[in-house]
């Protein structure tokens, strides 16, 4: 594994050293959780994938990216990613996203295109913040940073908001909440992620400048962002020749981390050898 800190601070990580000539599928993480996230995924796809450069970002104010922006948008996530992008001299890269991932994802699209081969876009959200998310995670968060470190019961509310079949005494939900009681410090660490979420544009309306593949994969029951989300991506995704959704039944918002996933893996793999050929 090689990973180090870009200029602009990100944190980053890759299965093996990095050969800026082969091509590149690089993850972003969701929202107050970081690129281990997707450390199975990473695992689970080097074997077959041996001639592609596998590498997670941990995005500002997540992971081990501690000294980078302390204030920021989901547009200044974007430019950052695509900085660390050129200092690592990576091109014909597939972005694979989940949840606030993806609005980074999309922003990078809409940013520079030109380096990217394709969108992997897991629990996907292109709009603005609802007035039910703008009321509720600040109310959330209020909760969440009223103790020295959060409570189980505020945890396992969290984990099972998410929707989906879960099982919070199982040793998944226990890894994100240890996750969760390591990085708890307070509210001016958690606070600039919240703007940046509850203060975003939607983007639908700038879909149709997204030319490259692009695959949609949503739970079913995921009742952070309905699946009908990714259906207006979809539709909005216009000049979009190559445009999939894959709906898994059943299945809630986190679809990696919190559950086996390899169904996710297996739909990745397939997606990139497609893309990369």
């Amino acid at each position: 594994m090689s990973s180090g800190f870009a200029k602009n601070g990100l944190h980053w990580c890759a299965e093996a050293a990095l050969q800026p000539e082969q091509p590149t599928i690089l993850f972003t993480h969701a929202s107050w959780m970081s690129s281990s996230m997707w450390e199975e995924t990473t695992q689970a796809l080097a074997p077959d994938l041996s001639d592609t450069n596998l590498v997670r970002v941990d995005l500002h104010g997540h992971g081990k990216t501690i000294n980078g922006r302390k204030e920021y948008t989901l547009w200044d996530q974007a430019q950052d990613v695509l900085s660390l992008v050129d200092e690592l001299n990576l091109s014909n890269i597939l972005v694979a996203a989940i949840s606030m991932g993806t609005m980074v994802a999309l922003r990078m699209a809409l940013l520079d295109q030109s380096k990217l081969s394709g969108l992997v876009l897991l629990s996907a959200n292109a709009s603005a913040a609802s007035d039910a998310h703008k009321t509720g995670f600040p109310q959330l968060r209020d909760i969440w940073t009223s103790t020295p470190a959060p409570s189980e019961a505020i945890m396992n509310g969290a984990i099972l908001a998410w929707g989906g079949t879960t099982d919070v005494t199982g040793p998944r939900a226990q890894r994100i909440r240890d996750d969760w009681v390591a990085r708890h410090s307070g509210k001016e660490r958690i606070d600039p992620t919240l703007r940046s979420m509850m203060e975003r544009e939607g983007l639908l309306g700038r879909l149709g400048e997204v030319r490259v593949p692009v695959l949609l994969i949503h739970g079913e029951d995921d009742r952070t962002y309905p699946v009908q989300d990714a259906v207006d991506i979809q539709r909005a995704l216009v000049n979009t020749e190559d445009v999939s959704l894959e709906v898994l039944k059943g299945e809630g918002h986190l679809l990696v981390y919190l559950r086996e996933s390899e169904d996710v893996t297996g739909l990745i793999r397939g997606f990139a050898v497609r893309v990369f050929c």
